[in-house]
């Protein structure tokens, strides 16, 4: 077993076994571009597991978490909320290892087109190997930043340069940072 510790709260520690429910999600996963792969992870904070991957796999400053279902029937068991909960965990966890994307997708066994489950991508176990994961910022102050940009700069019904709504929106980022302290 192996375990790593950024700093605390976060670790990810893989469990030995493989299952043997797991053997197609692996043969159809392409990994001959990457710098890394996990095999089952725990995501822990504070010893409280978080979520569990089937792979998380690295390249550069990109890191991608992927979990598989054997089933239809476990992928509609899932709901969207907790979809989320596990995308948001993904997040955090690619912040904390210092990668500045992230993905997290479900991989569906008998599943027939790309779905999404909430804001998640799903995908069937066949389309796996030719998978190209859509990358998202593990940084939500970033993309808040991009969006500050973008709203001052338009040129297009131009946004009144108001004392209010810039204090506004700056206390908006400062509690974004102080939330990931």
């Amino acid at each position: 077993m192996l375990e790593f510790r950024k700093q605390e709260p976060y670790s990810l520690r893989t469990r030995p076994d493989i299952v043997e429910s797991e053997y197609d999600f692996r043969q159809n996963l392409d990994i001959s571009d990457i710098n890394g792969i996990l095999f089952n992870v725990l995501a822990s904070r504070n010893s409280s597991t978080l979520a569990e991957y089937d792979a998380v796999w690295w390249r550069e400053n990109r890191v991608c978490f992927l979990e598989y279902k054997d089933s239809t029937a476990a992928y509609r068991r899932m709901n969207a909320k907790r979809a989320q909960q596990v995308q948001d965990t993904s997040r955090n966890l690619a912040r904390t290892y210092g990668f500045l994307e992230f993905n997290y997708s479900l991989v569906v066994k008998g599943l027939e087109a790309k779905t999404t489950k909430g804001s998640v991508a799903v995908i069937p176990l066949g389309d796996l190997s030719s998978y190209s994961p859509e990358f998202i910022s593990a940084h939500i102050e970033l993309d808040f930043i991009d969006k500050l940009t973008d709203k001052y700069s338009r040129e297009q019904n131009p946004v009144e340069l108001e004392r209010d709504t810039i204090i506004a929106d700056i206390s908006k980022l400062k509690e974004m940072f102080e939330q990931q302290l």
